[in-house]
């Protein structure tokens, strides 16, 4: 695998991660608070960067410039912030620099302040709260599970589910482990009225997913005439893509959203 990896948070396992990483010959970007950790990573090739996950602002700049890569949040709980608001700050950071994948890393810390070393943990054990900085681990994990139900949403059409977070804060732009943004799930699944309520909340008409299709293309692909005339009217580009959606028509033999299309060029 030579997509990159950027590792928030250098720990005993990210440390790892990055150092099997880098022997493989993958790109690598180490991001934390503690240079000490860094300097080492930074001596065997990777990337390195400065990130206190207290300083939110910071995150975006640290998954900028790596498309496709795979995150991986190491980070310990953040006491200074309110419980999950760092791993949400990481998540649409991650939506906006375009990474193809965000894994969540849980920690031992979840079973208390002082586990039992030749106690076996696994996923039955029953999770502690009683440590300060563990106490906010079950909010981050709601935040992955929160992402999951805005994608499952958008795919299903169903707005009342959606709107409500986006309107709340989540990002609207915020992709799956293919690239594909709620708007494109909508369009493919041909929801134009959805499709409209995220164009009318920000979300780009343009945003390609991994393999480079946009939501008019997918909307073109599937025949959707009314989604494909939501998003010309919203400035969609016919021509982005590959194929683009004008292409796809064309292929796909859409006559009308080929139409559509021309028409808006006269």
């Amino acid at each position: 695998m030579t997509s990159p990896l950027i590792i928030l948070g250098c720990g005993y396992i990210g440390s790892r991660l990055a150092r099997a990483a880098l022997a493989a010959g993958r790109p690598v970007r180490v991001c934390a608070r503690s240079t000490g950790r860094l300097a080492p990573l930074g001596e065997l090739g990777a990337q390195v960067k400065y990130v206190d996950a207290a300083m939110v602002k910071q995150l975006g700049p640290a998954m900028a410039s790596m498309d496709g890569a795979t995150v991986v949040y190491s980070i310990p709980p953040v006491t200074a912030l309110p419980p999950g608001h760092a791993m949400r700050a990481a998540l649409q950071a991650a939506a906006g620099g375009g990474v193809g994948c965000f894994i969540h890393l849980s920690s031992s810390g979840l079973y208390g302040d002082h586990p039992d070393d030749d106690t076996w943990i696994d996923e039955d054990t029953p999770t502690a709260h009683d440590d300060r900085a563990m106490a906010g681990v079950t909010t981050d994990e709601a935040a992955i599970a929160l992402a999951h139900s805005l994608l499952d949403a958008a795919r299903s059409g169903v707005s009342s589910s959606l709107l409500p977070l986006i309107d709340q804060g989540a990002p609207v732009d915020l992709r799956d482990s293919s690239g594909n943004s709620p708007l494109m799930l909508a369009a493919y699944h041909g929801h134009a009225e959805l499709v409209g309520e995220l164009v009318a909340r920000g979300a780009d008409v343009d945003l390609a997913n991994d393999r480079g299709q946009s939501p008019l293309a997918g909307a073109a692909f599937k025949g959707f005439t009314e989604v494909a005339r939501v998003l010309l009217e919203a400035g969609a580009d016919p021509d982005l893509g590959t194929p683009s959606a004008l292409e796809t028509a064309k292929y796909f033999e859409r006559a009308e959203i080929v139409s559509l299309i021309e028409s808006r060029r006269r």
